[in-house]
């Protein structure tokens, strides 16, 4: 039975699972359709704020030697305000991860979703095809390529088997 059910964000079609394939890390993505994942990476506030409270208690604590003495004492001064916030910083992630995904419906099924599939990975760089995710289309395209090149080239030479001179063991 799918997991899910899975909504083109272009084109709206609704699709139950598919089979669930863990080797590729799609879940139950229906066959053909198009995962498209955006991650991004942002400041935990948190994390930055425990960081200037440390270093505000270090130069503190630092300011309270005469000025010959504190360069000596500023490395010990830290390793201690390290050790008393390390429980915190260590339960506090210094980065959220913002994840946002979508489903595009199979673009061998849809012209519309085709085209915007194909606009949408023209602007973002992946024109080149050579990633593998490519149409039926392409294939056919590129197959039809491949045997007029073949058909315009001549195969080569067959080649000669030695003769093999076989003598009875004695």
């Amino acid at each position: 039975m799918p997991k899910y059910e899975y909504e083109c964000a272009l084109s709206g079609i609704t699709a139950p699972g598919g089979v669930v394939f863990e080797k590729d890390g799609l879940d139950d993505v229906p066959d053909g359709w198009v995962t498209v994942t955006f991650k991004r990476r942002i400041s935990n506030p948190k994390y930055a704020l425990i960081q200037q409270v440390k270093n505000l208690m270090v130069e503190a604590l630092v300011a309270r030697f005469p000025e010959p003495a504190r360069a000596a004492q500023e490395t010990a001064i830290r390793l201690q305000v390290d050790a008393q916030y390390y429980a915190i910083e260590k339960d506090t992630e210094p980065y959220f991860t913002e994840v946002d995904t979508v489903y595009i419906s199979s673009p061998e099924e849809s012209e519309d979703v085709a085209e915007a599939l194909n606009e949408a990975r023209e602007l973002l760089g992946f024109d080149d095809g050579d990633d593998g995710g490519g149409t039926n289309e392409d294939v056919e395209e590129d197959e039809d390529e491949v045997a007029e090149e073949a058909a315009e080239v001549e195969p080569p030479p067959k080649p000669k088997k030695p003769r093999v001179k076989v003598e009875p063991i004695p």
